[in-house]
């Protein structure tokens, strides 16, 4: 297990457990809209994607992704989360409907939070594990309308 801080957390994540189930369980759902969401993570800057690749996280691939409409123009909004093996150790928690700024991440256009109620934990996922939730607003970036 590797320590790793966050903001106002202090974690301990197995990194390559968490790698490895990523690489092995998840799939990309082929629906446009998981498809955008995929094609914008991927294209986030080396140090964005090093956030997610330092607990393990394929960043295009999350457990739970819902998608939904905005009044910007070109702007899609999601919410989240994905698994990981490990722990938090210290700093306040949250769940997908108890966000505040003292216990929220902002990275780029993503804002996360830490849960130890997790939810859709598929039996094959190793323990201890939290969730990170998140939400963002990104443009859509692919050639075909977001309608499914």
């Amino acid at each position: 297990m590797k320590k790793i801080g966050i903001k106002n957390w202090l974690l301990e994540v197995d990194v390559e457990k968490t790698a490895e189930y990523y690489r092995k369980e998840i799939e990309i759902c082929d629906c446009s809209y998981c498809q955008n969401f995929a094609s914008t993570v991927l294209s986030l800057e080396d140090d964005k994607i090093s956030f997610f690749k330092n607990l393990g996280i394929m960043p295009e691939k999350p457990v739970m992704l819902s998608h939904f409409p905005t009044e910007a123009d070109n702007n899609h909004q999601y919410i989240g989360f994905y698994h990981v093996v490990g722990r938090i150790l210290t700093g306040e928690t949250c769940t997908m409907t108890n966000w505040q700024d003292d216990h929220t991440y902002t990275l780029d256009k993503f804002a996360f939070c830490l849960s130890k109620e997790n939810n859709q934990v598929p039996e094959s996922f190793l323990e201890p594990v939290f969730q990170l939730n998140f939400e963002t607003e990104i443009p859509w970036i692919l050639e075909e309308s977001g309608e499914d």
